[in-house]
């Protein structure tokens, strides 16, 4: 056996773009962590009767999704859910809450449709929708959608929707009364497929988290956000999460649950980083990797990972998810091209030094860096860049996993520097004299 079909098998067991979705993956994969929101989340929404909309902030594959999946699953018999992923439906670099607000509009209806959805289903109020929806999307060219049938309707919508919308809608003064109507005739088809189905309608929008803090900001800050009439949440950025601009918008939600990081070096009393390891959160992380590895029936799979190799993979992961999932992807690349049959400590340690290539630290950012290190809290100090302004560098370095939050045992929230950065700043503490 050649050494790329050695390790294959192995590698493709860690796609770090991938959360766990199947049944199966989430049953044989999933790790249970205490800072889950999804027993909170879940319990919340079986106490409300009234319509509730939820926030659930975290960085950047922290596993949020994973946990959202989670979440459908529970309330999958008593619930019918509606997933809703913007990453993959509207254009990240063109979207704002008109965009958000009539894809929710388009993927009900897109359900509504579908046969033994709506038992009773009325024509009428999808009639309605599909009018309203033709009229913010095509504005004065609703001609270039006469004849078609519903289904082929929504899939030119989604493709337009994508295309970049917001162009077009912001010119029209009359956006938000047009928007109130989609709301409205969406709120319509909720009540009476509630009614019909005798089931809560829950929709959960993904992939929001993945904006810059200041597009998140103006999405958020929108009203319409919070007026459709069903259980709803929402993914949001960590920087927004705690932005001080985004105190009033929050109060319209219900609640903004937290999926931190899993923390891999313990905070002392006074919230500030050590040198100590986290070994619980270490070990959680670890049987990330173990768990995956098991389902290699023909393997001895305690030899193809050292425990140095371990150690040091989960550390400087910093406790992210997918960043734990990435770095054992390529440490199987490594040990390919080193023709080794087990990953040691070398072997990731150049896993590390492959995936530290992606992060540029700019000098403006190091002494924040070093701020926060040293007390486990963000600053507020700005900067300013020609082509974005002034901002908060705290907020830039959470965005980006510069800085990472975690919770201590009392969720108390502290921060520090992501562990694969660290040398990085003791090299330019050094500097400093």
């Amino acid at each position: 056996m050649t050494n790329s079909k050695f390790w294959k098998p192995v590698y493709q067991l860690f796609k770090p773009e991938e959360p766990l979705e199947k049944p199966e993956d989430i049953r044989d994969f999933y790790v249970s962590r205490s800072d889950s929101p999804v027993e909170d989340l879940v319990n919340a929404l079986e106490m409300e009767d009234d319509p509730a909309q939820f926030l659930l902030s975290g960085h950047t594959g922290s596993g949020k999704t994973t946990e959202l999946h989670r979440v459908e699953q529970c309330l999958a018999n008593n619930y019918t859910v509606i997933w809703i992923d913007t990453a993959t439906a509207l254009d990240r670099y063109n979207i704002g809450y008109a965009e958000v607000v009539v894809l929710i509009g388009q993927e009900i209806c897109r359900q509504a449709i579908k046969p033994g959805w709506w038992s009773r289903k009325d024509d009428r109020l999808l009639k309605d929708l599909e009018n309203s929806l033709k009229t913010v999307i095509y504005q004065d060219k609703t001609n270039a959608v006469e004849g078609l049938a519903l289904p082929d309707l929504l899939t030119k919508m989604g493709m337009t929707l994508k295309l970049g919308l917001t162009r077009e809608m912001t010119r029209s003064l009359n956006i938000r009364p047009l928007l109130s109507e989609i709301i409205a005739k969406v709120n319509a088809i909720i009540q009476a497929a509630e009614k019909d189905r005798k089931q809560k309608l829950l929709v959960i929008v993904d992939g929001l988290d993945r904006h810059d803090q200041m597009t998140a900001l103006e999405m958020f800050a929108s009203p319409l956000l919070t007026e459709l009439n069903c259980h709803i949440i929402y993914t949001i950025p960590i920087s927004l999460r705690y932005s001080p601009s985004f105190r009033q918008p929050m109060q319209r939600f219900q609640d903004c649950l937290d999926l931190a990081n899993i923390p891999v070096f313990e905070c002392d009393a006074n919230l500030c980083p050590t040198t100590q390891p986290d070994q619980v959160g270490r070990q959680i992380l670890k049987q990330v990797i173990e768990k995956r590895l098991a389902r290699l029936t023909h393997y001895n799979t305690q030899d193809l990972f050292t425990p140095e190799a371990l150690e040091l993979l989960c550390e400087k992961s910093g406790g992210v998810m997918r960043d734990l999932i990435r770095l054992g992807r390529t440490a199987c690349q490594v040990a390919v091209k080193k023709k080794a049959t087990s990953v040691d400590q070398a072997i990731a340690e150049q896993a590390v030094k492959e995936e530290r290539q992606a992060y540029t630290i700019s000098d403006y950012q190091f002494p924040e860096l070093a701020a926060i290190h040293r007390t486990g809290r963000l600053t507020t100090k700005t900067h300013t860049l020609p082509n974005k302004g002034e901002f908060v560098i705290s907020d830039e370095l959470l965005q980006n996993k510069f800085v990472l939050g975690y919770y201590d045992e009392n969720q108390n929230p502290w921060f520090d520097v992501n562990p694969i950065l660290i040398e990085d700043l003791q090299r330019w503490q050094a500097t400093q004299g």
